[in-house]
Parts: C-alpha cells; structure tokens; sequence
C-alpha cells in the first residue's frame, strides 16, 4: 500500500500497552470483589456460641452485631436464652409468642456490661426443645457473677416474706455468707406456694434464673436476685424450727415474767406462812394466858390468903387451901386439853376427829348417851378455829350434863367450802333462851360460848325448848 505523499506515516498502537491495560482490569475486579467480600462479612455476621458473643462484645467494649441460638430459660417480663456455653438476656423488636424450652436463633446488637444483653433482636423460633438441667451451685458462688443469667439451683434459708406486685411474693434469704432474694412473679402461680415454705426459718431448695446485682447500694443488701419461673422452683428442703429469733425472744420475755412471777409468789407464800405462823403462835399465847396463866394467878392468890391466915385461922386456911387444889385440878385439865389440840393439829387431825377423842372421854365420866355425826370433806383449819369450836362443845355437852339433866346428846359437824358448822343439841328440860344465866349468876358457860364465837367471827345460835337445847356455831373459813 502506497501513501500519497507528503503525508506523514500513520502510527499503529503498541501491543506492550494491551497487556498492561488487563493487567489493570484484573486488579481492579479482585479489589472490588474482595471489598464486597469484607463489606458482607460486616454485615452478615456468622452463627456463633454465647459465649464467643459476650467476649467479643466485652473486648469491644460497645455493642456489637451477633447471631446466637440458645434455649429459652425464662419468658416472663424479660427472655433469657442459654446455651451450652452461657446465657443472655434478649430484648426482642416485637413482642414474640414464647415458651420455655422453645430454641431461638437470635440476631441483634450485644452488650456485655453490666450483663450481657442482645437489644434491637430479631427472634426467630426453630423448635421446641426440653429445659436444660439447672447448675447447682452454692449461694458463695452465685455471688461471684461468673454464672450470671445461668439457670442455677441453690439452698438458703427463708428469713422474711414480702408481697411483690399484685399476687406475687419476694424472699428474703441466707445461705454461706451472702444475703439475696427470690422473686416469683404474680403471672407465676405464687399463691400455690405452700405455708410451710413461706415462714422464716425454712429451708429451700430454689431453682431460678441468676441475676447479680452490681450496685447493693439500689439492692437492699442483696447481693443477687434468683428469678423463679413457677411454684415448682421452691423446693421445701426442711421445715421451719420453732427456735426462731422472734419465738426465743418471746420465750425469753415469758421465762422472765414467770421467773418474777415466781419470786413474787414464793416471797408472798412465805410472808403469808409467817404471818400464819405468828397468828397461831399469838392464838396459843392468848389461850395460855386465859387458861394456865389465870388459873395461876388465881392459885397464887389463895395461897397468899392462906398464908396470912395460917395461924391466925386454920379453918379459913383450909378452905383456901382446897380452892387452891381445885384450881391446880383445873389448870392442869386446861393444860392437858391446849396440848392435846396441838398434837391433833400436828398429826394433821380434823375437829371431828378432836371432838371424837373428848366425846370418848366425857363417856367415861358420865352416864350420858353421846352420839356425833360427821358431813362433807373434812378440811384443815387453824388453831384458832379448832381450839374455840372444840371448847364450845365441850362446854356445851358439860352443860347439858350438869343443868339441863339430859340423857342424850348428839353433835353434829358439818363442812363445804365456805363455812365449818357445829351443832350441840340434848333432850334435857331446856331453859328461857330470853332469859340466859350470866357470870353474875356464877354460869359462865354460855358467856364464855358467846365469847369465843366472838373471837373467830362465828355467828352463834341458842334454841331452847322444854324438849331440849340446840347451840349452832355456823363460821366462815
């Protein structure tokens, strides 16, 4: 081919210049397809274990996207999800038709602190699977926070029971060193919990979801909370002993007024057995001054007169002599009668009992038919009692005897709860009840009768007829 001339040669483009143009091409397909290759491994994150999630999240140290699958724990006002490797709380975007047990592939953002948390998660349901067994660990270990979130069981004792929201029920426990609460929700059935299991002092075996409570400060003292899932999660392991705070205080408190109780009646029992003591030694002292001791004074009376007459005229000397004798006759008698009342007192003997003894001995001084007839349960009385009722029917049987010219007598005593009553009554010819001889007449008999009925408030009673004499001494105990 011939160029016309004076045109300039045409120049061909060099073929070095084509292989450097696709070597070009070529480095630029590879750099785009590795750019979309890292920008949808950003993206689209890959299937990874619970635990590789929190430790990404933490090494982060801001939130993170991650895809996990884990079993459903717990559905209640919060979702937990765990898998062989951890657990983690889910915040789903849209509510989502749960139940324990169901297995979940989880996507979303995850935090790590102060718990781990996916938020803003999709939720989707695989299938329905069976519970994980729970972790049995101690309350110490619970209280580390490595286990948080886990489903765990532990033991503790119940110290206090609190209502939580509507129907449900918080506890307040202790186990090891640690202090922390179980909540079952009011969704949950609480009130199927039995009674035993909800008094202080129990011991429970609960089953829950972990949460460790990182500011005490806004826990009451807590330091975790386990978050039952129903009544089934509590487990009565022992019952409540009664030797609790509140009841030892209380026993405490009785044993206290018991003990003082005590000291104030065995000071009372005491001050009234002194007082008894003293009121029978006065009782014996006033006996033995109106009997022995004016019965001394009357003998030492005659033989002064005796003595000043002796010589001067021994037939009055005399006299006063055998007045002296008599009266020594009758001290002695008055001495044997106080001494016999004591003895029958000491050996715990009744007043009929007494009156039976000096009935026998009257008998044996007189032709006198002398009957006695006992009521109700015999009762122990005082001195007091027993030496006036005694006295006052000896002294009516002697009259009987001595004026009303009587062949029969019959006493009667009778007890009950309230009063002691003593009857005297003989067939003898009787007198005028209005008109009663008295010591200006030389009868002392009835006088003295009045005088002791006196001396321990006895209501006294004479009835008089020609058929015979009835005295009553009716005294209140």
């Amino acid at each position: 081919m011939h160029r016309p001339e004076g045109q300039p040669p045409r120049r061909l483009f060099p073929v070095w210049r084509c292989w450097k143009l696709a070597v070009f091409l070529l480095l630029g397909t590879a750099w785009a397809l590795a750019s979309a290759t890292i920008s949808a491994n950003i993206t689209a994150p890959k299937l990874q274990s619970i635990e590789s999630a929190v430790q990404l999240a933490g090494s982060s140290g801001h939130a993170v996207p991650v895809v996990v699958r884990g079993i459903v724990i717990l559905n209640g006002h919060q979702i937990v999800i765990a898998d062989r490797t951890g657990a983690t709380a889910v915040i789903p975007t849209q509510p989502a038709n749960l139940a324990l047990g169901d297995e979940l592939e989880v996507t979303g953002k995850m935090t790590a602190s102060p718990q781990p948390q996916i938020a803003q998660a999709s939720v989707q349901r695989l299938w329905g699977g069976a519970m994980p067994l729970p972790m049995s660990i101690s309350p110490d270990q619970a209280a580390e926070g490595e286990n948080e979130l886990f489903l765990v069981q532990t033991e503790a004792r119940v110290v206090d029971v609190a209502p939580a929201g509507l129907t449900g029920v918080r506890l307040s426990l202790t186990g090891g060193h640690q202090n922390f609460s179980a909540v079952l929700a009011n969704d949950t059935g609480a009130g199927e919990v039995t009674d035993s299991a909800l008094q202080a002092g129990a011991k429970l075996r609960l089953t829950g979801i972990l949460f460790v409570n990182h500011d005490l400060s806004e826990s009451r003292g807590d330091a975790f909370t386990l978050e039952l899932r129903s009544p089934e999660d509590i487990e009565l392991v022992e019952e409540p002993s009664w030797w609790t705070r509140q009841h030892v205080l209380l026993l405490v408190g009785v044993s206290i007024i018991v003990i003082l109780l005590g000291v104030l009646g065995y000071f009372r029992i005491t001050h009234a057995r002194f007082r008894a003591v003293a009121e029978e030694r006065g009782n014996i002292a006033r006996d033995i001054h109106d009997t022995l001791a004016q019965g001394f004074s009357g003998i030492t009376l005659q033989l002064e007169a005796a003595e000043q007459t002796i010589e001067r005229d021994p037939v009055q000397t005399k006299a006063l002599l055998k007045e002296a004798l008599q009266l020594v006759r009758h001290s002695r008698g008055e001495s044997h009668l106080s001494i016999e009342i004591l003895r029958s007192l000491s050996r715990s003997d009744s007043l009929d009992k007494l009156i039976a003894r000096g009935i026998l001995h009257m008998r044996q001084a007189s032709t006198l038919t002398i009957e006695q007839r006992v009521t109700g349960a015999p009762a122990a009385l005082s001195y007091n009692l027993v030496n006036n009722l005694f006295r006052i029917a000896q002294e009516a049987i002697a009259n009987a005897a001595h004026h009303a010219g009587a062949t029969t007598v019959e006493v009667r005593v009778g007890y009950s709860k309230k009063e002691v009553l003593l009857e005297v009554e003989d067939d003898g010819k009787g007198f005028d009840p209005a008109v009663i001889p008295g010591p200006d007449d030389g009868h002392f008999g009835l006088t003295g009768m009045r005088e002791r009925s006196a001396a321990i408030n006895a209501q006294f009673e004479i009835h008089s007829t020609a058929s015979g004499t009835l005295i009553r001494v009716r005294t209140l105990l």
